[in-house]
C-alpha cells in the first residue's frame, strides 16, 4: 500500500531544507522510433491501444488527471495507466509503465518512473512526455539516471518543476525549474516551512507555483524563489489551481475539500467522512464541476456536480 503522505515526502523535506540554506529525443516505446509524437485522434472506445480492463484491484496510484483536454480521468498506477470514462475502465494494451510524478497537461502528460514488465526502455525513465495517452513517449532527458517522484507542470504553460532527490548529470539535489525541459535552474524556495507535502504549478501563469505543507498552503509569484502563506495554520495535503480560485484538501480529524477565492474559504460537500489524507486531487479543465480525489487508503471519489453527489470509483484499491 502507498505510505502515508508525510512518510512519502520524507526525502523531499530534506532536499527543501537544504535548498533554503543556500538531450531531448522522441521515441516510441518498445523500440519503435517516432520523430514527432501526435495525439491519438480516435475516441477511447475506438482506440486500438486501449481496451476495457479486467483488473479488479488497483494499488500504488502515483497521480490522477485529465490529459489532453479530454473528459477522460487518467489514473497512473504501479502496473500502468488506467482511464475512466462514462462508467467504463480502460487499460493500455502495451507500455504499462510505472508512471511516477504523473502530471496531466493540455496536450498529454509528463511523467517519470520505471518501465513496465517486458519493456527495454531505460530504467529509470527520466523525464518523459506523451501526447497520445502513453502510446508513444518522448524522452526529454535523464533517461537511465533519474526517477522524479515529484513533478509539477503547468497545464497550459508546460513549465516544469522537478524535485531531484539524487544528483544526476545536470542537477544537484534540490528543486529545479525549466520552461522547455532543456535548461534547468534551481529555485530558492524562500519562506517555505520545514516540511513540504507537494508542489503545484499554475496552469496558465508560469510565475505562479504553490506548495502544500502541514502548516498550510504557500504561494509564490516569482517561479518559486519566495513563498508566502495564504491559508491558516492547518495541514494541506493536495490542491489544484482553477481559473479564479484554488481547491485544496485540508486534513484534520477528517479530510475536507475547500474552495479558496479572494481570501474566502468555502467547504465543498464531501461523499462521507473521509478519515484518510487526500494525496491526489484533480479537476476537469473542461468542466470545473467535475472533481476527483484519491486517498491514502487507495480510494478514488468522483463528482460531476461540484460535490452535490459523489461516486466511489475505487474503494480501498478495489475497482467498483
Amino acid at each position: 500500500m502507498k505510505k502515508h503522505w508525510i512518510i512519502i515526502f520524507g526525502a523531499l523535506l530534506l532536499i527543501l531544507a537544504g535548498c533554503q540554506e543556500e538531450n531531448s529525443k522522441p521515441v516510441e516505446s518498445n523500440d519503435a522510433v517516432k520523430e514527432t509524437p501526435k495525439k491519438e485522434t480516435a475516441s477511447l472506445s475506438e482506440s486500438s491501444f486501449y481496451k476495457p480492463t479486467s483488473r479488479k484491484q488497483i494499488n500504488h496510484v502515483h497521480g490522477i488527471g485529465y490529459p489532453g483536454n479530454q473528459h477522460e480521468l487518467f489514473v497512473a498506477t504501479h502496473l500502468g495507466p488506467l482511464i475512466y470514462l462514462d462508467g467504463t475502465w480502460y487499460e493500455a494494451e502495451a507500455n504499462n509503465n510505472d508512471y511516477m510524478g504523473f502530471q496531466a497537461v493540455s496536450d498529454g502528460f509528463y511523467s517519470s518512473g520505471h518501465p513496465g514488465e517486458g519493456s527495454d526502455l531505460p530504467n529509470p525513465l527520466g523525464l518523459i512526455k506523451s501526447t497520445d495517452r502513453g502510446k508513444t513517449l518522448e524522452q526529454l532527458g535523464f533517461q537511465g539516471e533519474s526517477d522524479f517522484h515529484y513533478l509539477a507542470v503547468g497545464y497550459e504553460t508546460h513549465s516544469i518543476y522537478a524535485v531531484n532527490q539524487q544528483k544526476n548529470s545536470e542537477m544537484d539535489t534540490g528543486v529545479y525549474y525549466s520552461e522547455d525541459a532543456s535548461d534547468w535552474n534551481q529555485v530558492k524556495l524562500k519562506g517555505t516551512p520545514d516540511q513540504i507535502n507537494g508542489i503545484f504549478a499554475h496552469p496558465t501563469d508560469d510565475k505562479v507555483v504553490a506548495i502544500t505543507s502541514p502548516k498550510g498552503l504557500y504561494l509564490s509569484e516569482d517561479q518559486g524563489e519566495s513563498f508566502t502563506p495564504i491559508t491558516e495554520d492547518s495541514s494541506i495535503t493536495s490542491m489544484v489551481f482553477l481559473k479564479d480560485r484554488i481547491i485544496f484538501a485540508k486534513n484534520g480529524t477528517a479530510s475536507q475539500l475547500v474552495s479558496l477565492k479572494n481570501g474566502e474559504e468555502t467547504p465543498i460537500s464531501m461523499p462521507n467522512k473521509i478519515e484518510k489524507a487526500i494525496d491526489y486531487l484533480t479537476v476537469n479543465p473542461q468542466n470545473e464541476n467535475e472533481i476527483s480525489f484519491h486517498t491514502s487508503d487507495g480510494s478514488l471519489y468522483h463528482t460531476k456536480d461540484a460535490g452535490e453527489s459523489w461516486v466511489t470509483l475505487i474503494d480501498q484499491g478495489k475497482i467498483n
